[in-house]
């Protein structure tokens, strides 16, 4: 059976039925847990917090939804703009990486060798992806969440050659530093 398209779910939630919703935030939930705790550099306490965050707004503006795009496009602009004001409430970045790992990493337990190698290399990445500019690391996480150039211009209320430019700056950045830590 095909899982049904957003925009049904999303009437049928507005009609009153409350598991068209559930569908919905296990549809996205890791998806925006894994963009936000990049974003923040790992941070689980501020990520746990944005993350309730957003799903409390899209629960309140559900109902003046307009189906002009992908839902999954829409979700993360909330959570974007949460991010920037809490940010600013804050008036600090985000903080530097801690310990831990990605959330949902593959279970490598066959191979532990391999494990620790892949482990080795999120905590690489991870590292990296806090010494690059935020705007450019944003553009790199929610090309991870399979959002089009396109979406994330409108998620950052910039033109598309902006978001190209900033992906290809991370894309370099990242090589550059990951390059020197691995040299």
């Amino acid at each position: 059976m095909d899982e049904p398209e957003d925009i049904i779910l999303i009437k049928s939630y507005i009609a009153g039925d409350e598991r068209a919703f559930e569908i919905l935030y296990r549809r996205y939930r890791k998806q925006l847990y894994g963009y936000l705790y990049n974003l923040l550099s790992g941070n689980t306490a501020e990520c746990d917090e944005i993350f309730e965050e957003t799903w409390i707004k899209v629960i309140d503006k559900l109902p003046a939804y307009r189906d002009q795009g992908k839902f999954s496009a829409w979700l993360f602009r909330i959570a974007r703009n949460i991010f920037i004001d809490t940010v600013r409430r804050s008036k600090r970045c985000a903080m530097p990486l801690e310990s831990g790992e990605l959330p949902d990493v593959p279970d490598w337990s066959q191979r532990p060798e391999r494990n620790m190698e892949e482990q080795d290399t999120l905590r690489i990445i991870e590292n990296a992806l806090a010494e690059i500019p935020e705007d450019q690391r944003e553009v790199f996480l929610l090309r991870q969440q399979s959002l089009s150039f396109r979406e994330i211009a409108e998620i950052q209320e910039c033109p598309v050659n902006t978001v190209l430019g900033r992906m290809h700056y991370a894309l370099r950045s990242l090589r550059k530093i990951i390059t020197g830590k691995v040299n």
